[in-house]
């Protein structure tokens, strides 16, 4: 005798056989989702750490730049800081100027930019920051445009089109870690962006080191060129040129 089933009121033979079928068909399901979803992670982590990012730059990398566009950067550069500097705002030299004060004092001859890191508390109002610096700098003449997808604020200067990038960032988990806390790429790519992008915070506690660049002593990361290797981890060590140079 099969038995019936007292909850569904049908033979244990044709329960144990739908309750097999349901679970054969759930099964044939599962481990087809199971398996688009590790590619699609798989895909995703590849992307991540592949990811070069995208600056925008309308510049074409060269030797040896002008000296009067090299003058025109570094009044940008002058411009720039006095806005930070009205605001409060801590800030430092990062990737290639950072190289052209710790190497040379001033802009590198090929560098086509400055950048500067801005570092924000936890919980900032980093929209009415942004937003103040920009009003600021475009008050000083000089064409600013807000990067959403990267997060950054860029600069040019009317002349000869110099550009400079700031960047924000910020211990946005209190870990003691700084990441760039604005912008949709820090998030979409943050296997990448915590890999060669993230440092410790205490690279940039107060009170900073200055090193002379563009003629003037500028705020520095502590620990001379520790920052540079993790945002340069495969090349730190040697001078980068564009290609050709």
């Amino acid at each position: 005798s099969s038995g019936i089933n007292a909850e569904y009121g049908v033979p244990c033979s044709q329960y144990k056989a739908k309750n097999k079928y349901y679970w054969r068909m759930y099964t044939d399901k599962s481990w087809k989702i199971f398996l688009i979803a590790g590619i699609l992670f798989l895909t995703y982590t590849w992307i991540n750490l592949r990811w070069q990012g995208w600056y925008g730059t309308e510049l074409e990398p060269r030797c040896v730049v002008p000296s009067e566009e090299v003058e025109d950067m570094r009044d940008l550069g002058r411009k720039t800081r006095t806005v930070l500097e009205k605001h409060g705002l801590r800030f430092i030299l990062g990737f290639g100027s950072l190289w052209g004060a710790l190497r040379i004092g001033d802009i590198l001859p090929w560098d086509i930019d400055i950048d500067l890191l801005v570092m924000v508390d936890r919980g900032a109002d980093i929209g009415s920051i942004v937003h103040n610096v920009i009003r600021d700098m475009k008050e000083e003449g000089l064409i600013v445009y807000y990067r959403d997808w990267i997060g950054i604020v860029q600069a040019y200067s009317p002349v000869y089109h110099s550009q400079l990038d700031i960047s924000i960032w910020c211990d946005y988990y209190g870990t003691g870690t700084m990441h760039r806390c604005t912008g949709i790429e820090p998030w979409a790519f943050w296997v990448h962006h915590r890999k060669k992008y993230a440092f410790p915070a205490h690279l940039v506690q107060p009170p900073l080191p200055s090193l002379s660049f563009i003629n003037e002593s500028w705020p520095v990361p502590h620990g001379g060129i520790e920052l540079q290797k993790i945002h340069y981890p495969n090349d730190w060590w040697k001078v980068s040129k564009p290609k050709g140079c």
